[in-house]
């Protein structure tokens, strides 16, 4: 029985594909999925299985399409060993989710689907001087300046929605990233 993460891409954003966060745990607990956790109404989940690695997302998409009423297909899956996600967490760039007391920025994971990590950041923009990106092996880690930093609406994270790879990428707050180990560290 091995511990995963698995996001899901697309729900409950915007009004569209709306799922509960309860009724998901239990469809994935009546799937055969256990130690089902969830955090936040945005797909972020914990559990456990039997399953092989590669067959947990697909199995989830179809779970997904069969007990949910979803307004596109967009919604993906991404699944995540537990010696992976944590492997991400420790190889991120120093500093990075630090509070700078003079300074307010917001760091975000972009964890891709399908694609490599090469691939975002060929697709990915990046405003010299205001925002700040690292590739790691699984994953990018992009700075951008915070709500209360002078350069807050000149982040170009944003351009990234126009872009086709965008449906290839599901991005965390640092914050969210960190929970999400916690919940995972509370089920070992």
């Amino acid at each position: 029985m091995e511990l995963y993460v698995v996001y899901l891409r697309g729900i409950n954003v915007g009004g569209k594909n709306k799922i509960r966060m309860a009724d998901l745990r239990d469809a994935l607990t009546a799937a055969g999925f256990l130690k089902v956790s969830t955090y936040i109404q945005s797909g972020n989940i914990v559990l456990s299985s039997t399953l092989p690695m590669e067959e947990i997302g697909p199995t989830i998409e179809a779970l997904l399409q069969q007990m949910f009423e979803l307004d596109s297909d967009m919604v993906r899956v991404l699944v995540l060993d537990a010696i992976t996600y944590q492997a991400i967490l420790e190889e991120r760039p120093e500093g990075f989710g630090e509070i700078v007391s003079d300074m307010d920025f917001r760091y975000d994971v972009l964890f891709p689907l399908n694609v490599s990590t090469e691939d975002v950041m060929t697709e990915l923009l990046v405003r010299e001087g205001v925002d700040k990106v690292w590739k790691g092996r699984h994953v990018i880690y992009f700075r951008r300046p915070g709500p209360n930093h002078p350069d807050y609406t000149k982040s170009a994270l944003s351009r990234l929605i126009k872009k086709p790879i965008y449906q290839s990428i599901t991005i965390r707050n640092f914050r969210t990233t960190l929970k999400v180990y916690s919940l995972l560290q509370s089920l070992k």
